[in-house]
């Protein structure tokens, strides 16, 4: 039977070595955690709204917000859906909200390309956030 130091250092590298566990560190004194730039660091460090991720020239903060509202979500750049919406979107298989949330999420999203909006995966000055 193995110790449970030897579990955790097998759990340790088995993550480390699969990619499961990446995270940047300005100073790591074991070195086991990847390093990146600040731009990364910020990233991972804090979030945008997925709303804040759409963008298409010429949009203002509120221009966005307004559309984010004309297309159904709730919550300025935060894109979130009232309960009895999601409830309405679920199917006789749904085991629970995921999936509706999943299909309002997308036909959001579909509404925010129809209005010649684009997802930038990883927001610069364009998403004029906050």
């Amino acid at each position: 039977m193995r110790s449970v130091e030897e579990l955790l250092l097998i759990l340790l590298i088995s993550f480390t070595l699969t990619g499961c566990y990446k995270s940047c560190a300005t100073g790591d004194p074991l070195g086991l955690l990847t390093y990146c730039d600040k731009a990364s660091q910020a990233r991972l460090f804090n979030p945008k709204p997925y709303g804040a991720h759409w963008i298409k020239e010429r949009m203002t903060k509120e221009s966005r917000r307004v559309d984010i509202a004309a297309c159904g979500a709730k919550g300025n750049e935060s894109v979130n859906f009232l309960p009895r919406e999601i409830q309405a979107a679920k199917q006789s298989d749904d085991t629970n909200s995921i999936s509706a949330e999943g299909r309002l999420t997308m036909r959001w999203a579909e509404c925010m390309r129809d209005k010649g909006y684009a997802y930038l995966e990883y927001c610069d000055a364009r998403c004029q956030y906050p």
